[in-house]
């Protein structure tokens, strides 16, 4: 509804009112009228959302939903007189068409678009069934001003509707590796390791000499070259563990710590054969005589429980851990153990958890086959990212997972601690342009196991190194979205 010259109008009405008043007998009282123009209050009604969904066939298929917005907070700077929301609408939201819901100190709102001289035009009277297009207002959004009773123009709010456009929650990956090559030629056996704005590699060269081999990385952003550390023979390369800062690893039953230099000893007082976790300042190990080992890396003290670990998998086979908070006490931590379980190759794959004030791992059993179970995955990866666990790799050779067979089909996730496990369908995906997953998998598959490894920075990006050294990066898309208030 555009009403021309109305705020004369307005001023013109109030000052005859005014007049009025003061002709009339003293006796009557004076009538003040307010000169407050502040927006007390602002929402949003029901908008459209264009949304990608799935048909009868299975394939892409685009339709509208109608959502409800009103329970989408706007923020209201009275100081600057700015009205966002710092929570994005939907992807897909249309805001061509807006019905806002509003208070303020009086009834008298007008709003407009703001010239490219900063100046406010305001000639259409707000009413709550106007339907707005902020599809097309300015960055700073469209202008809402109030005028007072009193015929006082209020200094004008700019009011901005915020949608993604990008979906949330959804994992990007590069199209193309980024970065270069080892120094030592391709790696076999990779475990990776990231601390200190850097990616460690350890594993194997074709001539089976063990490395460990660094790049820094910032922002997403890897560094132009990667340097080799030569580590002591017989180096367990799958046994590199992050533990307060510094890298462990064991040679020839010995514990080795990492260092600027090259590396050094610690008398663990019995032979280890494998790494397993950390959790705060112990290191979780495995005895030559298959007793679970716990050292302690700021005492230097270690000592065997008094329990074996039978069920895991054979010393020199591939166990991954990853570590998460524990939701009702923030002063515990949780690591689970995951790798491949050759002894049930077409079962589930093997499955360990243990938190700080635990006395032993507890190895998930599934007897039954179903399709919630941990996928035995040849060659797998475990990771805590974005509030869940999630694994994948190479081949999955459970009977019940038959529709992700392949190297990279999918990642699974669990939400309970590792217990129960499902194929993510939407959202956290493989890259599907540019060179596959798989094919660089493959490249390196002929050269040995652990032709790959993965890796999680301090800025969530997901780094996968292949067997060359070159690596896929990737994160969920909220990971990069600027915070819009402290």
């Amino acid at each position: 509804m555009k009403i021309k010259f109305l705020p004369i109008l307005l001023v013109s009405l109030l000052t005859a009112m005014s007049t009025m008043t003061s002709c009339l007998d003293s006796d009557i009282e004076q009538v003040t009228y307010s000169s407050e123009t502040s927006i007390t209050s602002f929402s949003l009604g029901t908008l459209h959302v264009k949304r990608v969904g799935k048909d009868s066939k299975g394939e892409d298929s685009t339709y509208t939903d109608t959502i409800s917005m009103a329970n989408y907070p706007f923020t209201i700077d009275q100081t600057m007189r700015t009205i966002e929301n710092k929570d994005s609408l939907p992807i897909g939201t249309d805001i061509s068409r807006v019905i806002t819901n509003l208070t303020a100190d009086t009834n008298y709102i007008l709003y407009g678009k703001i010239d490219s001289e900063g100046a406010e035009p305001h000639d259409t009277l707000w009413t709550s069934t106007d339907s707005i297009n902020f599809a097309v207002a300015p960055a700073e959004g469209l202008a809402f001003t109030v005028w007072a009773y009193s015929g006082v123009k209020g200094r004008a709010y700019h009011v901005k509707i915020n949608v993604h456009k990008q979906e949330p929650d959804s994992l990007q990956w590069s199209k193309e590796p980024m970065g270069s090559e080892f120094t030592s030629g391709s790696l076999i056996k990779q475990k990776a390791i990231y601390t200190n704005n850097k990616i460690y590699v350890f594993g194997k060269t074709s001539a089976g000499k063990a490395v460990a081999e660094y790049t820094t990385v910032s922002n997403g952003n890897p560094g132009s070259t990667w340097t080799a550390i030569e580590l002591p023979q017989q180096t367990d390369t799958y046994s590199a563990t992050l533990c307060q800062g510094n890298i462990y690893f064991l040679a020839n039953q010995t514990l080795y710590k990492l260092t600027e230099s090259g590396y050094e000893s610690h008398n663990t007082t019995v032979g280890l054969d494998q790494l397993l976790a950390s959790i705060d300042n112990s290191l979780y190990a495995r005895t030559a005589n298959n007793e679970s080992f716990i050292y302690d890396v700021q005492n230097n003290t270690g000592a065997a429980e008094n329990f074996n670990l039978t069920d895991f998998p054979d010393k020199g086979q591939k166990i991954l851990s990853a570590n998460l908070p524990v939701s009702y006490n923030s002063s515990l931590t949780r690591a689970v153990l995951m790798g491949y379980n050759p002894d049930k190759a077409d079962g589930s794959g093997f499955v360990s958890t243990r938190m700080t004030n635990d006395r032993m791992w507890s190895t998930y059993n599934y007897e039954q086959a179903d399709t919630f179970r941990c996928p035995n995955i040849v060659d797998p990866s475990i990771i805590y990212y974005n509030k869940n666990l999630y694994v994948f790799g190479g081949e999955i050779t459970s009977k019940d997972y038959t529709d992700y067979k392949s190297p990279f089909s999918a990642l699974f996730y669990s939400t309970d601690n590792g217990l129960t496990w499902e194929p993510v369908k939407e959202d956290m995906t493989f890259a599907t342009e540019g060179t596959s997953f798989v094919d660089l998998y493959n490249r390196g598959k002929s050269k040995g196991e652990g032709s790959y490894s993965c890796v999680v920075d301090q800025n969530n990006f997901i780094w996968i190194i292949w067997n060359d050294g070159y690596m896929s990066r990737g994160r969920v898309n909220h990971f990069g979205f600027l915070p819009k208030w402290e």
